[in-house]
């Protein structure tokens, strides 16, 4: 199974340290967000799956649809397509209280268009989002984290990674089933 690079080489750099916090691999945090229209996401709901998720703060904001739907493309026809969860998410800390709603009005008003908003930036800090740039996570279905890339621009050499890392767990829960 492939590893992001930035994942070896925190792996790496924990061992070289002997460091004991660094033994356990980076998963996915325990997480409550509201979503623009004030609906509530949590971990709990996308347990089991994997998740896919890509977000930034307002500097990459414009890239993160293009990386949604490139990868969408490419996966859509596997069997096991259904098993990803794919969180859109917005990191919004330092934005003033007083202007949370003038920001919310701003997303999509469609229902199904849904984004986390995260006041606090609490998944950007954990996970060292690339500022104005989106940030693409992979966890496996047991919350592990598997790849971290970011980018603005579509480059094809991210998203062959990515979709391969997608395409490798849907594969396993494939033969999972059989």
């Amino acid at each position: 199974m492939r590893v992001s690079a930035h994942l070896l080489i925190l792996t790496l750099g924990c061992l070289a340290s002997g460091l004991p916090v660094c033994a356990q691999e980076p998963s996915l945090v325990d997480f409550e967000l509201e979503d623009q229209f004030g609906n509530v996401h949590r971990r709990a709901d996308v347990e089991g799956t994997i998740v896919l998720l890509i977000g930034s703060d307002k500097g990459g904001s414009s890239f993160n649809g293009l990386w949604g739907s490139a990868i969408h493309e490419a996966l859509e026809n596997h069997p096991q397509y259904g098993q990803i969860s794919q969180l859109a998410y917005s990191d919004l800390r330092g934005v003033p209280f007083f202007l949370k709603g003038m920001i919310r009005s701003k997303f999509p008003e469609n229902p199904d268009n849904w984004a986390l908003m995260d006041w606090k930036g609490i998944l950007a800090e954990t996970y060292e989002f690339e500022r104005k740039n989106s940030n693409i996570l992979v966890f496996d279905p047991r919350g592990r984290l598997m790849h971290h890339a970011f980018g603005r621009e579509l480059d094809e050499k991210t998203l062959d990674e990515t979709v391969a890392i997608l395409g490798a767990l849907l594969d396993e829960l494939d033969d999972g089933e059989q």
